[in-house]
């Protein structure tokens, strides 16, 4: 895995030798254009001072810079001056500048008619060619000298900006596993400082779980010392009776009890599996199936306890969720809801579109519970102060998470048309 560091050494080291080679390329080439134009300049000042003097002045202006040649001729067209043989021949039929070659090597020549004369002045284009890179490669020079000075100057910019995160980094690898306090972003980068927040979001939703797991620890080993403490003496005592009636009454109450830890430990897996948010509630499950499965699996029970289970599954509703998760929730509130009702009397299970999702009622006629005890009865074990079933105290808990986990949300109302209680859960269309 590739470093931020690296990554960014790399690409500004790429980026500072691009530009500085481009940038050298266009440095040459203009010193080099404006060297040329310089030299040009020298062969017209040359010929204009070959014109204007005498013979032996010329001769002596050619004396003086052995690398030019000159050459002049009269207004009647004899050769006034030649500073060689190799000049002594016109070349240049109209004045300005022109590439010729004097024996095998090639020359600029320039040539001019100043008052009645013609001048011709020519320079070696290897001369040319050297003094214009020579000038060139100077210009050049400081170019190619500061950029390592530069890459050297990037990477310790970079190195000072990146102390933050790697401060950062050696603080999350020093810190405990359920430290408190969220990472300082002082002193960060703003583009890091969004990926911190999230991570201390992920940390506080880190903690908020580990929490939960130790309370449900200590929930579920409260909840179940005395229904095991019950078992131990239960079969204590059948172990220790000789009277066979008395043994089978023991061991009906012990089988009964067995039941119910079970069902407490099935409740409290439930509840760890809720609680956790592991999985999630994208597809769209139809209502009026589920209620109709519902009815499958807890018509038994409800003949069970004499009491007229009614669910009308004609909605036509879609809801966030699945199958599994939507009857536990409404399997608990039947189950609750048969638990409370007296024999004889009808719990009933009502859906309807609404907003675009749908509420389900669930409505039993049994003693409902008191206003102040409506929020307690959703706390894990919590009961009503006045309850004498036989309860863990966990499914209202197990729904709400469930719920909740659903985008929706449930209430508890008492009846206003008589005894009973009223459980109505709202779920998002799916």
């Amino acid at each position: 895995m590739t470093s931020l560091r690296r990554r960014l050494l790399v690409a500004l080291w790429i980026a500072v030798c691009g530009v500085g080679a481009l940038s050298a390329l266009i440095a040459y080439w203009q010193v080099d254009r404006e060297a040329n134009a310089l030299l040009d300049h020298q062969l017209a000042q040359v010929a204009a001072m070959v014109a204007g003097r005498d013979t032996g002045s010329a001769r002596a202006a050619g004396e003086d810079d052995s690398d030019i040649e000159v050459a002049s001729w009269r207004p009647d067209g004899t050769l006034q001056y030649a500073s060689s043989d190799r000049v002594r021949e016109r070349h240049a039929a109209r004045a300005g500048f022109s590439a010729i070659r004097l024996g095998q090597e090639p020359y600029r020549l320039y040539a001019a008619d100043i008052g009645g004369q013609h001048v011709e002045v020519a320079q070696p284009q290897d001369l040319r060619d050297d003094q214009a890179e020579a000038a060139a490669l100077a210009a050049l020079l400081p170019i190619l000298l500061l950029l390592p000075v530069l890459a050297i100057v990037i990477a310790l910019v970079i190195r000072a900006l990146l102390q933050p995160v790697r401060a950062l980094a050696a603080t999350v690898a020093t810190r405990e596993a359920y430290a408190e306090g969220a990472l300082a972003t002082r002193g960060l980068p703003s583009e890091v400082v969004p990926l911190v927040d999230e991570i201390n979001k992920l940390l506080a939703r880190q903690r908020e779980a580990a929490q939960r797991e130790r309370d449900f620890i200590a929930d579920a080993a409260h909840a179940l010392r005395t229904p095991l403490a019950a078992l131990q003496l239960q079969a204590d005592v059948l172990d220790g009776s000789p009277d066979p009636a008395e043994r089978a009454a023991r061991l009906a109450d012990l089988r009964a009890g067995i039941r119910r830890a079970a069902r407490l430990a099935a409740q409290l897996l439930h509840l760890a599996r809720t609680e956790s948010g592991g999985q999630s509630a994208a597809a769209a499950v139809d209502l009026d199936v589920v209620l109709e499965e519902l009815r499958a699996l807890q018509a038994p029970a409800a003949e069970r306890a004499g009491v007229q289970l009614v669910i009308a599954a004609a909605s036509g509703a879609r809801v966030r969720g699945d199958t599994r998760r939507l009857l536990l929730i409404f399997g608990n509130l039947v189950e609750n809801a048969l638990r409370y009702s007296p024999p004889a009397s009808r719990v009933e299970v009502f859906a309807q579109a609404s907003g675009g999702g749908a509420t389900v009622e669930v409505r039993d006629e049994g003693p409902g519970i008191a206003a102040a005890a409506m929020e307690r009865v959703f706390a894990r074990f919590g009961t009503a102060p006045d309850d004498r079933h036989a309860g863990s105290g966990l499914g209202l808990a197990t729904v709400r998470s469930l719920v909740h986990q659903l985008g929706g949300e449930i209430t508890l109302h008492n009846r206003s048309d008589g005894p009973g209680l009223i459980a109505r859960v709202q779920l998002p269309g799916g």
